[in-house]
């Protein structure tokens, strides 16, 4: 027992001994060299050696590329005929199979033994690969290449669907057929057995080159019609389909369920075609949605979504951001891309995936804001997506619409989808984030930023423009945007804005009591006055409205233009009576003119040509703001100015008056001349006399050589963007000295607490974050107004 278990009395284990392995004598060398020489000489005689060596005897002459060497392009069309001979010399080594023969043993030849056929087809593939050269399969890739263009072109001119030079090239090239019999062919191909694995990988590369090619030319460049991608289906059953059935065979093309690995093949394709042309469907979108829903359908089926977000990506980097695309249209591109992407996966992770570009070009850009808040509230961007979306009916606030859907801390509700099973797919980016999952198109971009009081002081400046050059006092339409505004930033983010139109509609109604009261006295006057021809100048002054005044208040404006300017003394007469009127109305208040702001209508005499090219003198009205007004006012005094005595009569500066004056030189009310030696620029009221004596001796151009930037004249509005944020970094900087005079030396931190402590109840907003905050302590230390130390604290330059 205790040998038998291999264990002695203590337990102990014992290897079991094993017998002594007999050693096979050693061959001698003889015998080793007569059994190589025997199998050397059976391997010779084999049919599949001499098979192989006639199936390759028929190659055309190799052509050498250095390191390999190739047959010559049209080397594949003596496959057929090769393939044929080599099917028949494997039927008759089947037909002639002895069992008895050494060579045919397990042990001798190594081929499979009770199978006569399957032996004979191994031993056919394993002598023709050996000796196949390095493009073998690169002939079949060609072969099968011809063999489905053949079948297209075939199928084309029984369609109609070619040209006639199309139609005349391909008959002349395929004027004989393909070339072989195609049913033999195919037939001896099966008998091989080269199609299920050898054959597999040239066979794929030709089916899908082919499904592309004719994908590409029957939906390419087609984004408007439906049903593109069945259309493009019939053709796949009526070409591609029945050339595969007759080349496997249709049992092979039923068991091996070919018909579902072409369309799959087919949908790899079409999806092929439309991510190549993704970037052109997304700027036609909407127009291109029935190429967008195809495409969905066709990703549903092959997940290649992955390969949708690195091309697209790819092709928004390459044609849009870039310097040379404005920033409006980049903004419609991405804003369509929202859409697309949408449209295709619902859950963003695509958008996530493709968008990091696009939003870091639209960050790295000044204008984006402002384009971003024209395309919402002009009306000239009627009907464009940001319009739209301004005034959407299930529109929300900014904070609701960028929580998260997936958040585990709400209930799920009725249309809640689990994440797409192509997630994995996109890559590490492609997670669904708080910036785009669950948040519409505006939450969106302003997001870019991190902060909606960018947005916000940008429809500010806007507002401003829009409210100072509308000489009718009509709101309704900023009201309107106003509302949508405030629905989506929140009441107390507008603020401001409300104030603003409030201040337009209270200066509507006091400048319609200022001008009754003033009328009414005026009427006064008339009833007193006693000479008839004065009683009608003044009835003329009382019916004319001369001043019109936007009474804002200043604290809840942007920075306005405040540079000051010298009135001529008739128009500072009537601003005078209007502050004085006002001063009455609303008492203690008082008005502080803005001087050159604002937009003056005059009527001028100007010289005009006739029908026969005459010139005569017309009456015009001029729109101009306020200096120009000014300028044109001295006229009045005297006919002859020069620049310089214009500038000091206004306070202007010099090329101001001149740029100024270009508007009433271009339009023939006045004429530049040379005065005096010095050769200066002088101005003088055009006459008719002068104009007909010009007429004849200068040319038009000659007339009018007025610099191109008279008209760009900023209307007397005055407002910008840069002109406030330059007011609120001054004022941050006064904050700053202020600090550091009382408290010594603080880190960047504490000076950023307490601006926001401290300047958020002032009339500026402190919304700058630290990093812009340490940008502007760097300029006042280049500029030697504050230092900091190896600590990093701050503290004022001593003096």
């Amino acid at each position: 027992a205790t040998a038998q278990t291999g264990a002695t009395a203590r337990g102990e284990r014992v290897t079991p001994r094993r017998p002594p392995r007999r050693r096979r004598p050693r061959p001698s060398n003889a015998e080793l060299l007569r059994l190589a020489l025997s199998r050397s000489s059976s391997y010779a005689i084999r049919p599949s050696t001499v098979a192989a060596e006639e199936f390759f005897s028929d190659v055309p002459t190799p052509v050498d590329y250095g390191n390999h060497t190739a047959e010559q392009e049209d080397g594949w069309r003596t496959l057929p005929r090769r393939v044929n001979i080599l099917a028949e010399s494997l039927r008759a080594a089947v037909d002639e199979y002895d069992p008895e023969d050494p060579r045919n043993k397990w042990g001798g030849g190594g081929l499979l033994p009770g199978n006569p056929s399957e032996t004979r087809r191994l031993e056919f593939a394993a002598a023709v690969f050996s000796r196949a050269p390095p493009d073998f399969l690169r002939s079949f890739r060609r072969w099968f290449d011809a063999a489905l263009d053949y079948r297209c072109q075939t199928w084309d001119r029984q369609c109609g669907g070619m040209t006639n030079e199309e139609e005349e090239e391909e008959i002349d090239h395929w004027d004989d057929g393909p070339g072989w019999d195609e049913g033999k062919t195919y037939e001896s191909l099966r008998e091989l057995g080269w199609l299920d694995a050898k054959l597999a990988r040239p066979l794929g590369e030709a089916l899908h080159d082919s499904i592309r090619a004719g994908l590409k030319e029957r939906v390419g460049g087609q984004y408007y019609e439906s049903n593109l991608m069945e259309a493009a289906s019939l053709w796949k059953e009526e070409v591609t389909a029945p050339w595969v059935r007759d080349l496997v065979g249709e049992d092979t093309y039923e068991q091996d369920g070919w018909a579902n690995r072409l369309d799959c093949a087919f949908s790899e394709c079409f999806c092929d075609v439309r991510i190549g042309e993704m970037f052109d469907i997304v700027a036609d979108w909407p127009d291109s949605y029935p190429a967008v829903e195809e495409l969905r359908g066709a990703l549903e089926r092959t997940s290649l979504h992955g390969r949708l977000a690195s091309n697209l990506r790819a092709a928004l980097c390459r044609r849009l951001v870039h310097p040379g695309a404005a920033t409006a249209q980049i903004i419609d591109v991405y804003v369509s891309t929202i859409n697309v992407l949408r449209e295709i996966d619902p859950s963003d992770g695509l958008l996530d995936a493709v968008s990091g570009p696009v939003r870091a070009c639209l960050r790295g850009r000044a204008d984006t804001v402002r384009c971003i808040v024209t395309s919402l509230t002009d009306d000239e961007q009627a009907g464009g997506d940001l319009y739209e979306e301004l005034r959407r009916m299930d529109a929300r606030p900014l904070e609701q619409a960028q929580v998260d859907s997936d958040d585990e801390g709400d209930a799920p509700d009725h249309e809640w989808m689990p994440a797409p099973k192509h997630r994995g797919v996109l890559g590490k980016g492609a997670a669904i984030s708080s910036v785009s999952g669950g948040s519409d198109i505006l939450s969106m971009l302003v997001n870019i930023y991190g902060s909606k009081e960018l947005f916000v002081n940008e429809y500010r400046v806007m507002l401003a423009h829009k409210l100072l050059s509308n000489l009718d006092f009509v709101t309704d339409k900023e009201v309107q945007n106003l509302e949508l505004l405030k629905l989506r930033f929140g009441e107390l983010s507008m603020r401001s804005c409300e104030i603003m139109i409030k201040d337009l509609d209270d200066s509507k109604r006091i400048n319609s009591n200022i001008h009754s009261t003033m009328k009414n006295r005026e009427n006064e006057k008339q009833r007193k006055a006693e000479e008839e021809g004065i009683m009608k100048d003044i009835d003329n002054a009382a019916d004319n409205a001369i001043v019109d005044a936007a009474i804002v208040s200043n604290i809840f404006w942007p920075a306005l233009q405040k540079e000051p300017l010298k009135h001529h003394p008739r128009i500072k007469s009537h601003l005078d009576d209007f502050s004085l009127e006002y001063a009455k109305l609303k008492n203690p208040r008082r008005l502080v003119w803005l001087d050159q702001l604002g937009t003056v209508t005059v009527e001028l005499e100007a010289i005009e040509e006739d029908e026969e090219g005459m010139p005569q003198v017309l009456s015009r009205e001029f729109s101009c703001s306020p200096l120009q007004a000014t300028l044109i006012s001295y006229f009045e005094d005297q006919d002859r100015w020069t620049a310089g005595e214009l500038a000091e009569k206004t306070g202007a500066a010099e090329d101001a008056v001149r740029k100024r004056m270009g508007l009433f030189v271009n339009g023939r009310v006045v004429q530049t001349i040379r005065s005096g030696i010095s050769g200066d620029v002088a101005y003088e009221l055009s006459t008719l006399e002068e104009a007909t004596a010009v007429e004849e001796e200068e040319g038009e151009e000659d007339r009018c050589h007025v610099d191109e930037d008279a008209h760009d004249d900023d209307g007397g509005v005055g407002v910008s963007s840069e002109a406030q944020e330059a007011e609120e970094t001054e004022a941050y900087e006064s904050y700053i000295v202020g600090m550091l005079t009382n408290l010594g030396q603080l880190p960047l931190e504490r000076i950023h607490d307490m601006l926001k402590m401290y300047v958020t109840g002032s009339e500026h907003r402190y919304d700058r974050t630290p990093r812009q905050l340490a940008e502007l302590l760097k300029k006042m230390a280049k500029d030697g107004r504050v230092e900091v130390g190896a600590d990093g604290m701050y503290k004022l330059v001593k003096k």
